[in-house]
């Protein structure tokens, strides 16, 4: 419904790409997505496009390039950046009055779900204390002289973030699509603005796709 969608939009604003490209370029791929059939075959007529994060300039490369890949459908999209007129969490009533005065008949956010480093454990293990070159009796008696090193975890390869994108009915609150995309890492160079559009890339495609736009 309309509150949860607000409840989503007032959350703990988190990085959505960038949480996953901002020491390296990063590598997307889109591990699940699913539309409402009530919803297939047909399309909204204009979209509210919201990037739920704190890195401003990259939710506006976001937005942006969604607004621009569903005007090739013939979707009017409308980045909230440019509708809410502020940065940060809104307020239910805010975001029921900037639906109202757009006109949206849908609300497309992309937000961050988790961020998972992958680790590596090692199991604890028991360390016999060594006695130097003392002899047989050294290395004997050094067994009843032991230390026990607990597991130890450690960050091994690069971090992967989870987004969730999800296409709301603004009338009614009722959810049409969503899709997942998992972000990697990779070193090299980073090109925050290119690794955003081809996000917005992926989505757009995925919904066309489904024939959700």
């Amino acid at each position: 419904m309309i509150e949860s969608t607000a409840r989503r939009a007032r959350t703990l604003l988190v990085a959505l790409v960038a949480a996953a490209c901002a020491t390296g370029c990063a590598t997307n791929r889109l591990v699940d997505h699913q539309a409402n059939p009530a919803y297939v075959g047909k399309p909204f007529k204009r979209i509210l496009v919201v990037a739920v994060t704190s890195e401003n300039v990259l939710g506006r490369i976001y937005e942006d390039r969604m607004v621009a890949l569903l005007g090739q459908r013939g979707v009017q999209g409308i980045p909230a950046y440019s509708a809410l007129g502020i940065t940060g969490a809104v307020d239910e009533a805010t975001l029921r009055s900037v639906i109202a005065k757009t006109g949206a008949d849908a609300m497309l956010i992309t937000r961050t779900i988790s961020v998972d480093q992958a680790t590596v454990t090692s199991p604890g293990q028991t360390a016999f204390v060594g006695i130097g070159w003392g002899g047989f009796y050294g290395f004997y008696s050094g067994v009843w002289k032991s230390v026990y090193v607990p597991p130890q975890t450690q960050d091994v390869g690069p971090p992967v973030s989870t987004s969730e994108t999800r296409l709301f009915d603004a009338r009614s609150g009722d959810l049409a699509w969503r899709g997942v995309i998992a972000t990697k890492d990779r070193d090299g160079q980073s090109d925050t603005a290119s690794d955003m559009q081809q996000y917005a890339g992926m989505v757009y495609d995925a919904m066309a796709g489904d024939g959700i736009i």
